[in-house]
């Protein structure tokens, strides 16, 4: 299944615009969209949302990281879509097209058309309409339309291509990548978990069957609603105090498990340093083992030196000036090997003038005065000179280095060209000195231990750090059993107070005929609220797993052997000994933690859909970044569309992934007056060599 096409009409700056996917294949499963911050990039995104999914759209433009605004909501959504030169010509039809191919013969073609006021003011009528036509060998059948005679798209979404609440695991910005990893493991779980289960939407059924009770309460007759009112201010009180202690013991059990695991660390470096009783090497081929660790340190920091003061100083001069004075050295060589060649020939000039002068015949008469003879030698010197005169065109017009003597201009050319230096070989040796210092550090530690760690008070303090760890575990124990008891108390208070509320509630809707709607709305609800909870069991498990396999593909760190999910949303990582990993929160791990929480909600959606990614590789560094293109390229048959600035996938990155990539586009953007900009897409093109 692929996207094969995509077209725009006077949607945002696109005022008519047509994208062809090839069906991935070959190896070749990425297509890559290049263009500059604000040239169009993210508005192929929302054109996916808003064509397939409508006005259901905004609420998951939201979580699929893109600006969306609930309050003004989907009128001005779509009165801001408008493309701004349609607007001033009077346009009043906006369309985005998207054709989906299941197979190579068989296709679905989806057009959906908004209707505007054509008076200019670019007013939404409120009138749309999805048209969907099945296409069998490239012919369309007759045409369906959403709401009409008992077809609705969005069922028809659901069964072959991506339900709405899904679609934010599949067509999403990168930035909402980074969002979800500044939460802790626990949130990105539960909200990836709740937007695979369907859970937001159940939710805002809950809420709407809400409002539909207030609504229908307040036609009916007031009993007592007084107490009513004091009641559901107690109740709401109670529950509020019950939700704070419930998160307080949820943070008090992360906590320990915290201290657990910084306990079992200590214990284990405490057996190390000789404390337990651990295995010893021998002091000696630890020393020299170190000599020889600080003896390649040395030679990286020379390395390091060599480069910062050789080569690194040419590369802080402009690259302009760096050109224009080869281009001048270049042009003086040439002018001095012009001039050598010149003064070589000399000799042979004063040859031809005595040869000229020695000749008898054929007689002149009368013979030549002397300024006329005079005039001849001035001739052949002129004549001479015009051999030479003037030099050739890539001879300099002026000596400017004149300090250089033979040989030394194409000494510095050379130099200058052998100055050649790249990040990575900077990276290279920055790596090594630090994995030797890191070494050498790590047998320093060693060493002092086996020659009588306990000297410095090292396990000493160890031995008191642990002690101050299992006394903080015994307080958040204890708090844990008090808190405990107080959830107690107000579960029971919540009850009482809970069953007097809905007793008056009911005495308050059997005075109603509507009673038994709001009944059956509140039973509804009920199911709802036992229901959502009951959901997350469903996946953990198939979650974890699918997580596993995306992780190990995308983390530097190999020792992970599986991540379990529990049935409260906690995420471990564990090694391959079975315990629990504590990695530091780094930028870079919490992203690569949350693109495998995306993928494998994907992969345990079951859906084989395409992928679509704007600004998708934001801030990892490089290893990263091919781990996730690695992992983007592994499944060859699902096509991957990615929106990229020229920052992310520039121009030497392009041609490194250029095997795998069917098609490219690069966008353009020209403003046309009046704050109106438009934009085209080049097939074929991207980002050129010089963009960074």
């Amino acid at each position: 299944m692929w996207i094969s096409k995509l077209e725009l009409t006077c949607f945002k700056s696109y005022q008519h615009q047509v994208f062809e996917f090839p069906e991935p294949e070959n190896g070749k499963n990425i297509v890559l969209i290049g263009g500059m911050n604000g040239f169009g990039k993210t508005t192929i995104l929302e054109a996916l949302y808003l064509c397939l999914y409508g006005k259901d759209a905004i609420i998951h433009l939201a979580r699929a990281g893109l600006k969306s605004d609930d309050k003004k909501g989907y009128p001005t959504f779509l009165e801001g879509a408008l493309n701004g030169q349609a607007k001033r010509d009077g346009s009043d039809v906006m369309m985005v097209r998207v054709t989906i191919n299941r197979t190579k013969t068989k296709a679905i073609d989806i057009c959906r058309k908004w209707f505007f006021k054509s008076n200019g003011s670019g007013t939404w009528t409120g009138d749309e309409e999805a048209v969907v036509r099945d296409v069998i060998r490239g012919i369309p059948e007759s045409p369906r339309v959403d709401g009409r005679n008992g077809f609705h798209f969005s069922e028809m979404l659901d069964e072959i291509f991506v339900p709405a609440h899904i679609a934010p695991f599949f067509f999403f910005d990168g930035e909402e990548v980074k969002k979800l990893a500044d939460q802790s493991r626990i949130e990105q779980v539960k909200q990836g978990l709740e937007g695979l289960l369907g859970v937001e939407l159940l939710r805002h059924l809950a809420d709407r069957l809400k409002s539909f009770e207030g609504v229908k309460r307040s036609e009916v007759i007031s009993v007592d609603e007084d107490r009513l009112a004091g009641l559901s201010e107690q109740l709401d009180q109670c529950e509020g105090q019950l939700k704070k202690l419930l998160q307080g013991a949820e943070a008090a059990e992360s906590q320990k498990n915290r201290l657990r695991a910084e306990q079992q660390s200590l214990v284990e470096r405490i057996t190390s340093a000789g404390g337990g009783g651990g295995d010893i090497a021998m002091v000696k081929e630890l020393v020299e083992e170190r000599e020889q660790i600080r003896n390649k340190l040395r030679e990286s920091h020379r390395e390091l030196e060599d480069i910062l003061s050789g080569r690194l100083p040419f590369h802080l001069i402009p690259n302009e000036l760096t050109e224009e004075y080869k281009g001048q050295v270049g042009a003086e060589i040439n002018w001095f090997a012009w001039e050598s060649e010149k003064r070589s020939l000399e000799p042979r000039k004063v040859e031809f003038q005595s040869a000229f002068g020695s000749q008898l015949v054929p007689v002149i008469y009368p013979a030549l005065s002397e300024d006329q003879n005079s005039a001849i030698e001035k001739r052949l010197d002129a004549a001479w000179e015009a051999l030479f005169y003037p030099p050739p065109d890539d001879c300099a017009d002026e000596i400017i280095h004149s300090y250089l003597h033979d040989g030394q201009r194409e000494k510095s050319l050379d130099f200058l060209n052998s100055m050649a230096l790249g990040r990575k070989e900077i990276q290279e040796v920055l790596s090594s000195q630090y994995a030797f210092q890191q070494r050498a550090d790590e047998l320093g530690r060693k060493i002092a231990r086996l020659e009588g760690i306990d000297r410095d008070g090292t396990l000493t303090a160890l031995k008191a750090e642990l002690e101050k760890i299992q006394f903080d575990i015994d307080a958040l124990s204890e708090k844990t059993r008090s808190d405990d008891r107080l959830i107690s108390s107000l579960e029971y208070q919540v009850n009482t107070i809970r069953a007097d509320f809905m007793r008056e509630q009911g005495r308050l809707d059997d005075s109603s005929p509507v009673r038994s709607l709001i009944e059956k709305s509140e039973r509804v609800r009920k199911v709802l609220d036992e229901v959502i909870p009951a959901l997350f069991p469903l996946k953990v498990k198939a979650l974890g797993r699918a997580m596993t396999e995306v992780y190990k593909k995308l983390a530097h760190k190999q020792q992970v052997e599986k991540i379990e999910i529990t049935q409260d949303g906690n995420a471990k990582i564990l090694s391959k000994t079975g315990r629990e990993i504590i990695f530091d929160r780094s930028a870079g791990e919490n992203q690569i933690f949350a693109t495998a929480l995306i993928a494998g909600l994907a992969k345990v959606s079951g859906v084989k859909a395409p992928m679509v990614v704007d600004t998708p590789l934001g801030r990892l560094d490089s290893e990263h970044r091919n781990n996730i293109v690695n992992f983007w390229v592994s499944d060859k048959s699902r096509q991957v569309i990615l929106l990229s600035q020229d920052e992310e996938i520039d121009y030497r990155f392009h041609k490194e992934i250029a095997e795998y990539v069917s098609v490219t586009y690069l966008l353009e953007h020209v403003d046309v007056g009046d704050g109106i900009g438009r934009t085209t897409a080049k097939q074929g093109k991207y980002f050129t060599k010089g963009r960074r």
